[in-house]
């Protein structure tokens, strides 16, 4: 109870992951051992127009049912009618804890973000409900191959409706770039070395608090967990740390020291790209890197920003926003204050906040090799002193996938 005899919000831990298998077991072991939790388990059907949760506690189920929202649903938020649900669960305050068990396709992350910040007949979720932290399920056996696939998640059955085009590579990244604990099981693989890359993999992909692991006894078959608190408790989860992620400019993290051949390689330039170089160049950047991500500025198109996101055999680059102008103080408002911070840091009298800022990812990567594949991208002096009218293309490799730049 708070100090004035209200309920306190009800905290939630948002569990993601393709691993469904490793999502289950966590969660049938977090109900079953830690007093006062309570599981809600949501599901999607294939054709997403219909939307069927399930609340378990440690004897086993005690409700659930089937709605078919207005709208179909979305990888990104629950229904509404979801959130009522959530909603009533908080008032009942019957429950200590909730695990929110959300289909592999949904981004956990920005579920909990949309959890924080909605409201129910206009009352404010947050009110009743706290998001403590945002999980990822891995299958260890499987990460490698899952981040190095070509497949969608509609080959897979794991698409939020028949529209979704995201591959298994992009969604199993960005899980790991959205946890701040991660739950990992290696019961189906008996390679050790395979299960430490794969670690290694998840350390140098996710930006967690903490990892939790799940135990297999291959004589009993049971399945135990040292460490279910890393999953309750631990205030992990900032809202504006969410927002600034999803956001036209991320601020990188530093990369993890090399272990079992996985390393990360950081790369910036204040120099703008020529997208002629770069789009040849395309083919030899990705081959070795598991993931990539980041921004950059390509010279013919100096306002906007893109954004690089690399997984597997999946490539998007696409326009983020645009540059902040020197002298325009509503442009400046209106970024995040973290934004703000490092454009004014970082400001450089010619090229302003422009920058290109890329991380890679993968195993037994030749990071000099690939520093050098993009620094061949860059404007060479000769054609920096040209001048912004010089730069533009005839033909721009990247007109049918960017557009136009506005004026």
């Amino acid at each position: 109870m708070t100090p004035q005899g209200e309920p306190r919000p009800l905290p939630i831990t948002a569990l993601g992951g393709l691993a469904t298998g490793v999502r289950d077991c966590v969660a049938d072991l977090a109900r079953i051992e830690v007093p006062g939790l309570a599981v809600l388990t949501v599901q999607v059907a294939p054709d997403a127009r219909t939307a069927s949760w399930q609340v378990h506690e440690r004897r086993g189920p005690v409700g659930g049912g089937t709605l078919t929202p207005a709208r179909p649903c979305s990888p990104d938020a629950l229904p509404p009618a979801l959130l009522a649900v959530l909603l009533q669960l908080a008032r009942t305050a019957r429950y200590r804890h909730l695990l929110l068990a959300l289909p592999p396709g949904m981004a956990p992350d920005l579920v909990a973000l949309d959890v924080a910040e909605g409201h129910v007949r206009g009352q404010a979720l947050a009110d009743h409900l706290h998001i403590d932290t945002v999980a990822a399920a891995v299958d260890l056996s499987r990460l490698e191959d899952d981040l190095s696939s070509g497949d969608r998640l509609l080959d897979r059955g794991l698409a939020i409706g028949p529209t979704d085009r995201r591959t298994v590579a992009e969604t199993a990244a960005r899980h790991l770039a959205s946890a701040r604990t991660v739950v990992t099981s290696n019961a189906h693989d008996p390679d050790p070395a395979t299960s430490a890359r794969a670690v290694a993999l998840a350390r140098h992909l996710s930006a967690y608090r903490s990892l939790t692991h799940i135990c297999h006894d291959p004589l009993t078959g049971a399945l135990w967990t040292p460490n279910l608190p890393a999953l309750i408790g631990r205030n992990h989860f900032d809202p504006d740390d969410v927002r600034d992620r999803h956001g036209p400019l991320p601020a990188p993290r530093q990369p993890r020291a090399p272990e079992f051949g996985v390393r990360t390689t950081y790369w910036s330039s204040r120099r703008p790209m020529h997208p002629q170089r770069l789009h040849d160049a395309l083919a030899r950047i990705c081959p070795d890197v598991i993931r990539g991500h980041g921004h950059l500025w390509l010279a013919n198109r100096p306002r906007s920003i893109h954004r690089w996101e690399s997984a597997g055999e999946h490539l998007t680059i696409q326009t983020a926003g645009t540059w902040l102008p020197e002298h325009d103080d509503k442009a400046w408002q209106a970024a995040s204050a973290e934004r703000r911070t490092f454009a004014a840091l970082l400001w450089h009298p010619y090229y302003g906040e422009r920058r290109c800022e890329l991380t890679f990812t993968g195993i037994d990567l030749d990071a000099p090799s690939l520093h050098e594949r993009l620094n061949s991208c860059l404007l060479t002096d000769a054609e920096l002193a040209l001048g912004l009218d010089h730069w533009r293309l005839p033909d721009d490799p990247f007109a049918e996938a960017l557009g136009i730049e506005a004026a």
